[in-house]
């Protein structure tokens, strides 16, 4: 394998982007997105890989610590896998990046939070949403990492293929959704994508009726207030990052169906890690689970400290 690239295993480069590998058919997507994002941020990228040393021993799930002979098997295997994806990541990359790469034994989760305390950009994790584990919130790798990482993580399905050049961003008026809309917009700027900005609501009065007739004065003033809502949450985000093509779709009906339709074919879809009136509690609620589980493309969770 060529190392014109690669510096070899070693600890992650500050400031990198960490793709996370596990051998399965999630890791194409995982490199492919991964080295997209290292190239348009000039970063370099950071591949890890973990042996979980620890064993069912019992049909109670009882855990136990595996044998050094057995470590050092799934150590040669991940090994394997890392350099696989390495090549791999190289191939894409052509020289433009850097690209290191980590074995380490332990929990795969607490492997990636550990490396990403160390100033990562970014992390970009496999999922399959059509397994038993996403359908019970991701699985045991991407769900600590999801709500625990200090950087935006980026959760990318199997079957990921190039996207039309939209982001689409979740928005509800507050802090969260803005960061959302500024990492979006960022992110176009480098890309030369668009981005379309998702307003939601479902039961609304006005003039004392509840509003349910598309096109009557009723509805037309509570899409005025929602489009408001999100054009005064976009404008500090929009004079940082200006001339990127913003589109506001303001839509009556749930927060994730809502988001899982409008992002169908998108580049990417982003998400403040919590907010208030449809995206409330996003990142550990309902709303989070179905946009995460049933997304028709990547998807990127922000967190607010």
């Amino acid at each position: 394998m060529s190392n014109d690239a690669r510096t070899g295993e070693a600890s992650m480069p500050r400031g990198a982007v960490i793709a996370a590998v596990d051998g399965s058919a999630r890791d194409t997507a995982v490199i492919q997105w991964a080295v997209e994002e290292a190239i348009s941020l000039a970063a370099p990228l950071h591949v890890i890989g973990a042996v979980d040393a620890r064993t069912s021993l019992s049909p109670r799930g009882d855990m136990g610590v595996v044998s050094a002979v057995v470590i050092e098997q799934l150590e040669a295997g991940t090994q394997e896998i890392i350099d696989r994806a390495c090549e791999r990541a190289e191939s894409q990359a052509g020289g433009r990046i850097s690209v290191t790469h980590e074995v380490t034994v332990g929990s795969p989760a607490q492997a990636v939070l550990t490396a990403a305390s160390n100033d990562a950009q970014r992390i970009v994790v496999g999922i399959s949403r059509k397994s038993a584990a996403a359908r019970t919130f991701l699985g045991t790798v991407s769900a600590p990492i999801v709500q625990h990482a200090p950087c935006p993580v980026v959760l990318v399905p199997a079957e990921y293929g190039a996207g039309d050049g939209r982001i689409v961003v979740g928005v509800d008026g507050s802090a969260h959704s803005q960061d959302a809309i500024s990492f979006a917009l960022a992110r176009a700027t480098r890309t030369g994508g668009e981005v379309t900005l998702v307003t939601t609501w479902w039961a609304e009065f006005e003039g004392g009726v509840v509003v349910t007739e598309p096109g009557s004065p009723e509805w037309d003033k509570v899409e005025a207030r929602y489009r408001e809502l999100a054009e005064q949450t976009a404008a500090a985000p929009r004079a940082t990052y200006p001339g990127v093509p913003v589109r506001f779709d303001v839509c009556r009906g749930g927060a994730a169906a809502t988001l899982t339709e409008v992002a169908e074919g998108a580049e990417l879809l982003v998400v403040g890690s919590r907010g208030r009136g449809g995206f409330k509690g996003l990142l550990l609620g309902s709303v989070s689970q179905k946009v995460l589980q049933s997304a028709p493309c990547p998807v990127a969770v922000l967190h607010r400290s």
